[in-house]
């Protein structure tokens, strides 16, 4: 009876395989996902902004600057998704976006030793810094790699830098998580800013892939800004530390979710395993 042990043993390690695939590709931002621009007490526009994603409120004051402030899917030249005031939608929201941010902060970190970076490359990992102030030409370099993170843990964070996104793979995340506020003041910056207060886009912001999501205050757009969803990659929140935090800017970069071509290569080399396993379990078998 060996040869049904072997098959179960295959079943096991291939099911645990995809167990863990599941747990990557869990999305952290949850029910906010589909959201460009979320505010807690206000979202404020400046008009001519462009929203590629929802844009919404829960238990705050209004939603203004837009063509519709309720509801309105497609009717809205300035935001392609939905316009969700005070509904139950954008409560779900926030419920997502604050677990988010307990989960992302629990995560392990290497700490940033500068307050002030500009001309810096990063590679995926964690980072923790109690401020942060970005001024030049901040690059993300993933290396080609898919579903990497790049995770900031700020307590607030200044950006006055063009920030940009090298070298992608699929499924990459990148997230600027504040403690309390967030200014993003630089011509192209990319990312989810996830804020506990309030969030403050400059005029002439272009958002290429991410959001800005701020928990209890005000996101407020100052005018021709553009904010298009995306970079909402899939860290695992559900036990802390998970992702760990790289060495350092400019440092290796760091996989910690294998490629999806592994498991198939696996599972084919089982596969052949087996069949070679049956042949002989065939051949050698007594005939009665």
């Amino acid at each position: 009876m060996r040869l049904p042990t072997f098959f179960l043993a295959v079943l096991v390690l291939v099911l645990s395989l995809f167990v863990v695939s599941a747990r990557a590709d869990t999305t952290v931002l949850g029910s906010a996902a589909s959201f460009a621009v979320l505010g807690g007490s206000a979202v404020t526009n400046t008009p001519t902004s462009v929203i590629t994603g929802d844009v919404g409120i829960y238990s705050g004051t209004a939603i203004s600057g837009f063509n519709s402030t309720a509801g309105m899917s497609t009717s809205d030249p300035q935001v392609s998704g939905t316009v969700e005031n005070d509904t139950a939608v954008a409560e779900a929201a926030q419920a997502s976006l604050y677990t988010a941010i307990i989960g992302l902060n629990a995560l392990s970190s290497y700490t940033l030793s500068s307050t002030t970076l500009g001309a810096v490359t990063f590679t995926p990992g964690v980072y923790s810094i109690s401020a942060l102030t970005l001024n030049g030409t901040v690059t993300l370099n993933a290396g080609g790699q898919n579903n990497v993170d790049f995770i900031f843990l700020v307590g607030a964070l200044t950006d006055n830098a063009n920030v940009v996104l090298e070298d992608p793979g699929s499924n990459d995340g990148v997230y600027w998580v504040e403690g309390s506020s967030a200014t993003v003041d630089g011509s192209t910056f990319v990312g989810n800013v996830l804020a506990y207060t309030s969030i403050t886009i400059g005029p002439d912001v272009t958002i290429t892939c991410g959001s800005a999501l701020a928990n209890t205050t005000a996101v407020t757009l100052d005018g021709d800004d553009t904010i298009t969803t995306g970079c909402n990659g899939s860290p695992d929140i559900s036990t802390s530390g998970v992702v760990e935090g790289a060495p350092g800017p400019g440092s290796a970069p760091v996989s910690t979710t294998p490629e999806p071509g592994t498991f198939a290569l696996f599972l084919s080399g089982l596969l052949a395993v087996g069949l070679l396993t049956f042949r002989k379990s065939r051949v050698s078998s007594p005939s009665c």
